[in-house]
Formats: C-alpha cells, structure tokens, sequence
C-alpha cells in the first residue's frame, strides 16, 4: 500500500477490493493514519479480526447506503421493474449485470 502516512482509507464500496491483511499491516506500521469501512471481505467481520482492536480504524455495520428515503426508493424501483417485468421490457433500472 502506497500513501502519506497521513492518509485514511475509506471503504463503501466492497468489501473484496481492499487487501485486508495488508490494510492490517499498513496500520500497524503507521503507512496510513486510519481507516473506516463499512463493507469487509468476509460479512460479518471476524470477531479475531485485528481490525476491531485497532483504536485507529472505524467500522461501520454496512449501511454507508442507507438514507432516510432508503425503502422508499428501494419500493419504487421494485415496483418500476415488476412493471418493466410484466410489459416484457429486458431493460431493468439500477440493472448489475
């Protein structure tokens, strides 16, 4: 890992595109400042993870998406893609393909 050691690494994304051990290791040799994730490789995180015991890293319980609206949104685009289901439309919103 390659920063200033006042750097901090954020993860909302996924949890595989960090190298876990090597965040570990960068933390402990103080490479990096700190670090806050919200997403982990494995889910949920180790309870012998080192991550937990290290006063410079901030774990957040996966919600970094979650908003007031969240199941409003969430409702609607179901409801747009069951409809886009039934019409025999391929295209989805928010399709991952």
């Amino acid at each position: 890992m390659r920063s200033e050691p006042s750097a901090y690494l954020v993860n909302i994304a996924r949890g595989r595109v960090v190298d876990e051990p090597a965040l570990v290791k960068a933390l402990a040799a103080k490479r990096i400042a700190g670090a806050a994730i919200d997403v982990t490789a494995d889910e949920p995180l180790a309870p012998s993870s080192p991550l937990w015991g290290m006063a410079q890293v901030l774990i957040t319980p996966h919600t970094a998406g979650e908003t007031r609206r969240y199941e409003d949104n969430v409702i609607e685009i179901l409801r747009d893609n069951l409809e886009r289901l039934w019409r025999g439309d391929q295209q989805l919103r928010n399709q991952v393909v």
